[in-house]
């Protein structure tokens, strides 16, 4: 099963090319708040105000004992959350595309790709008990929706047919309509149970153990996250490039010239967009366009 972190780590991959960061290792286990780090081989590139990633957190050095090998850190810095880590687990000195910001890119690609502009979606379901009379109706325990795909009354065990005179209200007030989404019926309606097929936005990685089911992705929709993330994050080099602050670049102009980056960037864009239309084109197959009468 896909998870976040199979995503996070195609990303990276893809995005270092065989480049190999320094590594270290964790001597001892750390819980949330331990503050000093000691760590197994030789320190490296591992001294103060240098920054390194265990897991998905990132740490801050603010000394170095060379003899103990041993850090003084600031736990989570840069937004990452302070974790527990095993004995023996990973240090990466310095990384380039930390995990965090690959799974906030992922993230930000599956908000995307759900956008008007995107139109993919998630299919979602909701009962709902009806009692025959009310022309609207709660739809309960739902906190977004994008449109409804069907309504089918529950006739028989076997028997859902389907509702055509149904509308989506949305922005309905909460007093009446808790969820704030309401269903309304044009036509008379037996009461029973409703079962409401709706299109949703992805849900987002809430971890790298998330799996990509529980976004409401199809398996088919990973190699164009991990493409979308490698954008977003290659997208920043060039203006990290151009900073006049910063020491120059250290590789000749002409080996990679201005823009070259960007046109990189743009590659994969074209690549982005056929692979968003024939996501788009197996989901119209899969759900085609219902006329409701």
């Amino acid at each position: 099963m896909t998870t976040a972190g199979n995503l996070v780590d195609r990303t990276a991959q893809n995005l270092l090319a065989g480049v190999v960061e320094e590594r270290n290792k964790v001597a001892s286990s750390l819980d949330a708040s331990t503050t000093s780090v000691p760590v197994s081989y030789s320190l490296g590139s591992l001294r103060e105000q240098t920054v390194f990633q265990v897991d998905s957190e990132l740490m801050y050095i603010w000394e170095v004992d060379t003899v103990s090998k041993t850090l003084t850190v600031e736990r989570g810095f840069g937004g990452t959350t302070a974790a527990t880590h095993a004995n023996g687990a990973v240090i990466v000195v310095s990384p380039k595309f930390p995990r965090w910001q690959i799974l906030q890119a992922l993230n930000d690609e599956l908000a995307d790709l759900s956008s008007p502009m995107n139109g993919l979606f998630q299919m979602k379901t909701v009962d709902i008990a009806y009692n025959g009379s009310d022309r609207m109706v709660n739809i309960p325990s739902v906190t977004s929706m994008t449109d409804i795909y069907d309504a089918r009354l529950r006739y028989m065990a076997d028997d859902y047919p389907i509702i055509r005179a149904v509308r989506l209200l949305r922005d309905m007030p909460t007093t009446d309509f808790a969820s704030g989404f309401a269903l309304a019926f044009d036509s008379h309606v037996r009461s029973g149970t409703i079962r409401v097929l709706y299109k949703d936005a992805y849900t987002l990685f809430t971890s790298e153990a998330s799996t990509l089911a529980s976004t409401g992705a199809s398996t088919q929709l990973a190699d164009l996250l991990v493409l979308g993330a490698q954008i977003r994050l290659l997208a920043s080099r060039e203006v990290k490039r151009n900073f006049i602050e910063s020491q120059g670049d250290t590789r000749r102009a002409d080996e990679v010239p201005a823009g070259a980056m960007n046109a990189s960037v743009t590659n994969l864009l074209r690549l982005r967009r056929d692979r968003i239309q024939a996501e788009a084109a197996r989901l119209n197959r899969q759900y085609p366009t219902r006329i409701r009468k």
